[in-house]
């Protein structure tokens, strides 16, 4: 199956924004954190649930193929979700998606969990700044050799996070950025027709049934290199397929695994890698397909391109063979988009 590269633009944006987060285990802390940054990433984590706005927000990331980005119109209800409208496309003007608001206590930043961002990053108060015309704070997420791996600038006045940046292991060079461009607190706002969250035949496992999908010959790495942790798990219950959630608190994958045979002619389009049978596209996300062991394996996420690289080599990877008409399995993107964004609808809108 093909997935439009501009309908990942917009599963991206909403894996961000309001989306329920299950509670984490984390590993230790590694270092001190400054209490007053720890509060102000708390606030800006609870304030899509208490703010109505209406802004411009631009995603970039920065890689291997070069920039990648887009413009998005969101308009946030407070008590309802988020409508978020594609800008500065001829391919799917108007294109829109619906995220409903979290109704669990599992707290989040820019889609990455928080638990995992203080137990992963040491947090940093930088004090006060200014962005597109409001006073804000900015924190620093530092690693544990003290080089800068993020920065988040923060409303004063609502809490919400105003611009993320994300840096490499070499704490400058920056690989994804986030940032309001235009931002309107409103008083109230209201969005009709909310459309279910997740799609028809999706369930939520969480980690409870961890041990036992092991059992049964899945792969449920509860860490993976770059410091990412198992924090969700879903499963779509129409063919079978598992979806885990890994995180550090900045970075997120998702790797889908689903029984079967890789077909090659299903990532047209993909580059090859030096690994046989491993297929790679940089972009925003990058995703990566491959198999082992009778399972089919799409990693899609924001990794920067090395530490991506670590976690493909931890993984088996079969050498390709030719496979019969019957053998042939796609990768299901299109049905992998409908769990990020999570809502079907928006890759039938952009194609």
């Amino acid at each position: 199956m093909s997935l439009s590269r501009l309908a990942l633009l917009v599963s991206t944006a909403l894996i961000g924004i309001g989306l329920p987060m299950p509670a984490v285990a984390v590993p230790t802390v590694t270092g001190a954190d400054s209490p007053t940054a720890v509060r102000w990433l708390q606030k800006a984590a609870a304030a899509p649930n208490q703010v109505s706005y209406h802004g411009t927000q631009i995603i970039t990331a920065w890689g291997p193929q070069g920039a990648s980005s887009a413009m998005f119109d969101i308009v946030h209800a407070a008590q309802q979700g988020s409508e978020i409208s594609v800008l500065g496309s001829s391919a799917a003007p108007g294109a829109k998606a619906f995220v409903q608001r979290a109704t669990t206590t599992g707290a989040a930043i820019d889609g990455g969990p928080l638990a995992l961002l203080q137990a992963t990053y040491q947090l940093v108060d930088k004090c006060c700044t200014d962005i597109i015309g409001r006073a804000a704070v900015l924190v620093e997420a530092l690693r544990d050799d003290r080089t800068l791996a993020a920065r988040f600038w923060i409303d004063k006045a609502s809490g919400l996070l105003l611009q993320r940046q994300l840096f490499s292991a070499d704490g400058k060079t920056m690989v994804r950025a986030t940032v309001f461009t235009e931002l309107k607190i409103e008083s109230s706002e209201f969005i009709a027709h909310l459309p279910p969250m997740m799609p028809n035949g999706v369930e939520a496992l969480g980690l409870g049934k961890v041990d036992n999908l092991r059992s049964q010959g899945w792969v449920c790495a509860p860490q993976l290199p770059a410091s990412l942790t198992l924090y969700d798990v879903h499963q779509d219950t129409t063919n079978g397929s598992l979806q885990f959630s890994y995180s550090d608190g900045l970075f997120n994958v998702s790797l889908f695994e689903q029984r079967g045979a890789l077909d090659p002619a299903a990532v047209k389009g993909f580059s090859t890698t030096e690994t046989p049978g491993v297929y790679l596209r940089y972009g925003m996300p990058s995703y990566v397909v491959w198999s082992s062991g009778g399972i089919v394996y799409t990693l899609i996420g924001d990794l920067p391109p090395d530490q991506l690289g670590e976690v493909i080599r931890s993984f088996a990877h079969d050498v390709p063979v030719k496979l019969t008409a019957i053998q042939r399995l796609g990768t299901g993107l299109a049905k992998i988009a409908t769990w990020l964004t999570p809502m079907g609808a928006v890759s039938a809108k952009l194609g």
